[in-house]
Order: C-alpha cells, then sequence, then structure tokens
C-alpha cells in the first residue's frame, strides 16, 4: 500500500509544484504509519513466543496477495 501512496503522491507533486509540500507531509505519515505496523506485527510475534514458547515459522507476508483475510 505504501508504494501505490508513494507512486500516487509522486504524480500529484508533478503535476503541480505547489502540492510538494501537503504531499512530502501525507508521505512522512504514510511512512510512519508502515512504521508502526511494522511494529505491531514484532509486538505480536513477541506475545506469541511468551504465550505458547513457539516461534512463528515461515516468512512475513509482503504483499496484500500473501495476507490472509477470513
Amino acid at each position: 500500500m505504501y508504494n501505490a501512496v508513494f507512486r500516487e503522491l509522486m504524480t500529484y507533486m508533478l503535476e503541480n509544484s505547489h502540492n510538494i509540500t501537503p504531499c512530502t507531509h501525507l508521505l512522512f505519515v504514510a511512512r510512519s504509519l508502515e512504521r508502526i505496523g511494522d511494529h505491531t506485527t514484532n509486538v505480536a510475534e513477541t506475545m506469541y513466543y511468551a504465550t505458547t514458547g513457539e516461534e512463528l515459522s515461515g516468512p512475513r507476508p509482503k504483499t496484500e496477495s500473501d495476507i490472509y483475510l477470513p
């Protein structure tokens, strides 16, 4: 999702130079949200290990198609 937001915001910035400042702020917000998600995943993995004593196997999903949504 971050890559899609990045590409779209870059397009807005290239189309109109007045969009550079607000789009830059939005890029920082998107990056921060991605980092929050990474930290949340780390906490969840630590809690899983603390409660079960087992590490999660396999790599983390990196794309939306890798994520299982019921």
